[in-house]
């Protein structure tokens, strides 16, 4: 008789929660809402990344976001506290909203979000800087052995530090841009990295050096690279190009970038191209 009334206490129990510990399979909460980014002229998805729960997603092409949480209630304890949500894209400002937790669950007293999960108002990412690639050259330009020329042509929204490479002049002291990134337009997405080296007036080799610019907002400033056809090997197809600056942000999480793929996204590496950010790229076609 004992082990009858056991069964069937059981039974209706499992219809709803365990009522003796913390199921993480009984109750599932999302976060979601709506994120702006001004002036995308790329479209590119805004990176949503939570704390404490380390969930990472991005955007869709309408600019909403949903992060499933399962795991706000264990059997070692339910969240409690406020937790951080942030909102990012490379060339804009980080920005985030904070959601608070009560056992587990989404608190009644939010600032940011409704008891439900839901973005009180859409975020807006503010830009940093726009920036637009212009290649003065094409395919015939390389295979004439020429010196090559490229523009990144960039407009400051607010002041700004970057870092970026520059090959300085010997004999005069003047300089231009290197650093760029040939990405392959195909599915295996092949990234070829140029840095300029060149030689100085004595026939020791010199290479590119990296430095530090800063802007103020509102600027519009030209970027001029030079480019030896020689020492660019393509092989054939479509390509953008883009520049490498890496841009000097307030602190940005470290769990956010390990999201991103690591330390390696903020280097002189094809991983750089990982980060989400919205600049017009130039594209050349290669046909041989």
């Amino acid at each position: 008789m004992k082990k009858s009334y056991f069964f069937i206490l059981c039974t209706y129990f499992s219809c709803t929660s365990n009522p003796f510990w913390d199921d993480p399979g009984t109750s599932e909460i999302k976060l979601t809402g709506k994120v702006l980014a001004d002036n995308n002229q790329t479209n590119v998805p805004v990176s949503v990344w939570l704390e404490t729960f380390d969930h990472y997603t991005t955007t869709d092409s309408t600019g909403n976001f949903s992060i499933p949480i399962t795991n706000s209630q264990t059997s070692s304890g339910s969240m409690n506290g406020p937790v951080k949500l942030y909102f990012y894209i490379y060339n804009y400002e980080l920005d985030s909203a904070i959601v608070f937790f009560t056992n587990g669950m989404f608190s009644k007293e939010q600032t940011d979000f409704s008891e439900e999960g839901e973005l009180l108002n859409p975020m807006e990412l503010k830009k940093i800087l726009s920036g637009e690639v212009k290649l003065h050259f094409n395919e015939n330009s390389i295979q004439n052995r020429d010196t090559l020329r490229v523009s990144f042509n960039l407009e400051t929204h607010s002041a700004v530090s970057i870092d970026t490479y520059k090959y300085i002049l010997q004999w005069d002291g003047s300089d231009f841009h290197s650093g760029l990134f040939f990405r392959l337009l195909t599915d295996n997405g092949t990234v070829t990295i140029y840095r300029f080296n060149g030689t100085d007036q004595f026939g020791n080799d010199v290479e590119d050096q990296l430095r530090n610019l800063s802007y103020e907002e509102n600027e519009s400033i030209t970027w001029t690279y030079y480019l030896l056809s020689d020492n660019i090997e393509l092989s054939s197809g479509d390509y953008e190009v883009l520049p490498y600056l890496l841009i000097r942000h307030d602190k940005i999480p470290d769990g956010l970038i390990e999201a991103l793929g690591g330390d390696s996204v903020l280097t002189f590496s094809e991983h750089f191209l990982n980060l989400p950010f919205d600049i017009i790229a130039d594209t050349l076609l290669l046909t041989e």
